[in-house]
């Protein structure tokens, strides 16, 4: 069969005209596409759920190096190989958004304090800028890459665990990056914000280290049980939720003024938490209610270490109004939940309802911690789908996607029963082969 070489992936000819609208990259063994920061991963796109690579060699995409796991309910957990469809694959691909035209260097992002040289553009503008990536993927121009993504090329010296926290250790070097004074990111979170901010006005930040460290944490991890950390999480969240846009923007335009309104107030909600009240009490509130439910006598945590499982039972007597099983993690903080477990799998139990959640830790490189490489629950998903009722559908978001979840769309229609769905997802994680490191075999270790 012909071939062809779109980047660095080895694809059938069909697919490699598809691909040129799309950034391609290798992210945590698998060739996943970038549009709008959004990820399509590739073999799944091109073989359907659950593909496999026939020669484990994740650049090559073509339909003969690809196969398809199943899974059956029911049996000692085998999981079968089998062909893809053949045929023309159209991939799914979102329309990519129109760049602002005008949008370059002189609109960089810079100012809060005149002793930084360092200034902020979003990774699309600086194509042609010698830049340093904080907290993303970098770009051909990119000098220097301090990021925990997976497959990221942050120096060995700089790794960690939180992108901020390598920030932190470059600026103690505080060694130049040959010509690079733009800092760049592709998306917002709160781990890329304190990266950035770090660049920005490092004297502020020097100060607050600890607690940007622990506010990033909080916004990529879900973990963290400091009162003044959480006040200013859920208020940075809230201040970039704020940001009002005129019209429609491509992504990265959106990008630089949620960054333009939000980074020049950090350093006074750092200094004074308890002036954003207004910010940071809904928070505050949902936190201490989902506090409240798990703390309840009747809920159970029970962890299988051996698949990094935790499942939640709920009270089975508690009323849905509590609860809303469209919501993620049924409507409840997620902190909630991560404070009490370190397992990358998360499943929670209301009678009938079942909401699977595999961690952010799971997609990123960490440097110490338990190594928590991913399953495709794609596969699972569709084992469950066969022998559904009608009406009833389960969703997987993806083993691509920072926190995907699989849940039922109408959890009451399910003919499954939640003791069964558990018993089954326990044995198809033992015996599911990993679908996505985030960290490279051996990278973490020790406690984290």
């Amino acid at each position: 069969m012909n071939r062809l070489c779109s980047s660095e992936l080895v694809t059938d000819p069909d697919i490699a005209a598809q691909l040129s609208s799309l950034e391609t990259r290798v992210l945590g063994g698998r060739a996943i596409g970038i549009v709008n920061n959004h990820f399509i991963d590739l073999p799944s796109a091109i073989g359907g759920s659950g593909a496999v690579l026939n020669n484990g060699d994740p650049s090559d995409i073509r339909r003969e190096n690809l196969s398809r796991l199943r899974y059956a309910l029911g049996t000692s957990g085998e999981l079968v190989c089998g062909p893809i469809k053949a045929g023309f694959c159209r991939l799914a691909i979102p329309a990519r958004t129109q760049a602002d035209p005008v949008a370059g260097i002189e609109h960089a992002i810079g100012g809060i304090d005149p002793d930084s040289p360092f200034r902020y553009l979003p990774l699309g503008h600086t194509a042609q800028v010698p830049n340093i990536s904080l907290d993303s993927i970098d770009n051909a121009a990119t000098l220097l890459t301090l990021s925990h993504w997976p497959s990221n090329h942050t120096p060995q010296r700089y790794k960690a665990n939180l992108s901020t926290q390598s920030a932190f250790r470059y600026l103690r070097e505080g060694n130049p990056v040959g010509e690079a004074r733009i800092v760049t990111s592709d998306h917002f979170d709160l781990d890329g914000l304190a990266s950035i901010y770090a660049f920005l006005s490092p004297a502020s930040a020097l100060r607050h280290q600890d607690l940007l460290i622990d506010v990033a944490r909080l916004g990529d991890f879900s973990r963290g049980t400091s009162p003044q950390a959480l006040r200013v999480a859920f208020t940075l969240n809230s201040l970039a939720a704020q940001v009002k846009r005129p019209g429609v923007l491509d992504a990265d335009t959106a990008l630089l003024q949620t960054y333009r309104a939000v980074l020049p107030k950090v350093g006074h909600v750092l200094e004074h938490p308890g002036q954003y009240a207004h910010c940071y009490l809904e928070g505050m509130h949902h936190l201490a209610r989902s506090e409240r439910l798990l703390n309840h006598p009747e809920t159970r945590l029970v962890e299988y270490k051996d698949v990094d499982l935790a499942v939640f039972h709920l009270p089975a007597a508690l009323v849905t109004d509590h609860l809303d099983y469209q919501q993620s993690y049924f409507g409840l903080s997620n902190i909630a939940f991560h404070n009490r477990t370190r397992c990358g799998v998360v499943a929670i139990v209301h009678g009938a309802a079942l909401e699977v959640r595999q961690r952010y830790e799971s997609w990123v490189e960490r440097i110490s911690g338990i190594p928590r490489p991913r399953r495709d629950l794609a596969i699972f998903t569709r084992a469950l789908q066969q022998d559904e009722r009608e009406g009833c559908t389960w969703h997987y978001g993806g083993v691509e996607n920072i926190m995907p979840a699989l849940k039922c769309a109408n959890p009451g229609a399910t003919r499954y029963s939640s003791e069964m769905l558990l018993m089954e997802l326990r044995q198809f994680l033992a015996v599911a082969p990993v679908a996505w490191w985030g960290s490279p075999s051996g990278s973490a270790s020790g406690a984290g």
